[in-house]
């Protein structure tokens, strides 16, 4: 299954489409994250790439990709602080359950996305699956590899 198939473009879009448009989730374009790219293009990164694998492997799918969006939902600037970074997953789970319902296993996975750092244990393999993605999308944002990508599952989104 390639990565960005009509199927999985169209499973992801009908996942989380309710959310992207969303004026909380949208205000995420604003806020700089990882120097090179938007909280919100990094959220959607780490959803669509845990969504296919998940879909990959036949896990929970709509959890992985709802609760990836939802994983940096908090509006403060990133000022490099520890603090901000062990305590942002409880701002961000506040928020989406605020926003939508949250399963707890959705719940799990945007508490622990910062595991160790953070204090919440990944309880199901979602939520390590989401932390790996985290990991590994942060990486590509740093190096300014992530753009390309980030146009493609955006344009997920769009009616096919």
């Amino acid at each position: 299954m390639h990565l960005f198939s009509l199927e999985n473009r169209k499973a992801f879009a009908y996942s989380v489409g309710d959310l992207t448009v969303q004026a909380p989730v949208r205000r995420l374009r604003q806020f700089v994250h990882h120097r090179r790219t938007s909280r919100y293009d990094h959220a959607l990164l780490v959803a669509y790439l845990s969504f296919v694998l998940a879909r990959k492997w036949n896990w929970d799918s709509r959890a992985v990709a709802r609760a990836g969006l939802l994983h940096d939902l908090f509006w403060q600037e990133c000022d490099n602080s520890w603090s901000l970074c062990i305590h942002h997953p409880e701002m961000a789970a506040e928020n989406a359950a605020r926003l939508t319902y949250l399963s707890p296993k959705e719940e799990n996975i945007i508490l622990s996305h910062m595991w160790p750092a953070g204090r919440h244990l990944p309880r199901c393999r979602e939520a390590w699956l989401v932390d790996m993605m985290d990991n590994v999308v942060a990486l590509l944002d740093y190096l300014g590899l992530s753009c390309r990508w980030n146009r493609q599952v955006e344009a997920a989104l769009l009616p096919c």
